[in-house]
C-alpha cells in the first residue's frame, strides 16, 4: 500500500538535480504547445463537427501523453513512458490522417484487391478496424503527397515509432530497464533512478524537447485543416524565453 501511494519525490529530486536545465527547456517548449491548443480548441468549437472534434481531441492527446509520459521518466519508468510516447506519434498521425476531408487510402492494395478510400475520420468515428492506431504511420506514408506532408516528417515518425515499440511490448528492452546497473543481480520495484542511465534518461528528455519545438508548426497545420483564414505570428506565438 505504501508503494501505491509513495509520490517518489526522493527519485525526481535526483533527476531535477542532475537534469535541471533541460527540464526547463522542456516545460517552456511544451508551454508553448498549450498555449496554441486554446486557439484550437476555440476554433474546432466554433467550426463543431465530428471531424473538427477528433482532430482537437487527438492534438490535446499527444500534448497529454507528453507530460504524462515524461512525468513517467521522471520516476524512471522507461518502459511505461517510451509505451505512452509511441501512442505520441500514432496520435500526431492520426490528428493529420483526420483532418483531410478528401477520401484517404485505408487500405493499401493487395494482388486480388484494389486500394480501399474513405473518409478517414467517417471510418474512425464509426470504430472501422481499418482505422486502428498502430495503422496510422503506414497510413500516412500512403497519403502523404494528399495530405502534404513531407516525406522526411513520415520516416522521422516511423522510425520513433520504430524505436518506442520496444518498450510496448515485453522483451529485453523492459528488462534491461528495470535492473540496476550498477548493482549486479539488483531490481527497481516502483520509481527509482540509476545514475549509471543518466545518458539514457537524458536523451529520452531532449527528445521530448526536440519533438515539443516542432510540434507547434504540426498545430497551426492542424488549425489551418479547420478554418484556413487563420495565419500565424511566431514571435507571438513563442513568448521570451521560448524556442521560436
Amino acid at each position: 500500500m505504501r508503494e501505491l501511494f509513495d509520490d517518489d519525490k526522493w527519485v525526481k529530486d535526483q533527476f531535477a538535480a542532475h537534469m535541471g536545465k533541460a527540464l526547463l527547456e522542456f516545460c517552456e517548449a511544451l508551454a508553448t504547445c498549450f498555449r496554441l491548443m486554446t486557439t484550437l480548441n476555440e476554433i474546432a468549437n466554433r467550426v463543431e463537427t465530428k471531424r473538427t472534434a477528433l482532430v482537437g481531441a487527438f492534438v490535446f492527446g499527444v500534448l497529454d501523453d507528453i507530460l504524462v509520459s515524461t512525468k513517467l521518466l521522471l520516476t524512471g519508468k522507461l518502459p511505461a513512458a517510451g509505451n505512452l510516447m509511441r501512442q505520441v506519434i500514432e496520435g500526431i498521425a492520426m490528428s493529420i490522417l483526420c483532418s483531410s476531408e478528401q477520401p484517404l487510402i485505408v487500405q493499401h492494395k493487395t494482388k486480388k484487391k484494389p486500394a480501399v478510400r474513405a473518409l478517414y475520420w467517417e471510418r474512425l468515428h464509426d470504430g472501422d478496424p481499418c482505422a486502428r492506431g498502430f495503422l496510422a504511420i503506414s497510413q500516412l506514408e500512403w497519403n502523404a503527397a494528399t495530405l502534404g506532408v513531407a516525406a522526411v516528417a513520415v520516416r522521422r515518425l516511423s522510425e520513433a515509432k520504430e524505436y518506442y515499440n520496444a518498450f510496448s511490448h515485453c522483451g529485453t528492452a523492459t528488462l534491461t530497464n528495470r535492473v540496476s546497473l550498477e548493482g549486479i543481480g539488483t531490481f527497481y520495484l516502483g520509481g527509482h533512478f540509476d545514475e549509471a542511465k543518466l545518458e539514457t534518461y537524458r536523451a529520452e528528455l531532449v527528445s521530448r524537447i526536440g519533438l515539443c519545438r516542432v510540434l507547434p508548426t504540426f498545430m497551426e497545420h492542424m488549425i489551418a485543416s479547420i478554418n484556413p483564414s487563420v495565419t500565424f505570428n511566431r514571435a507571438v506565438v513563442a513568448q521570451k524565453g521560448e524556442p521560436s
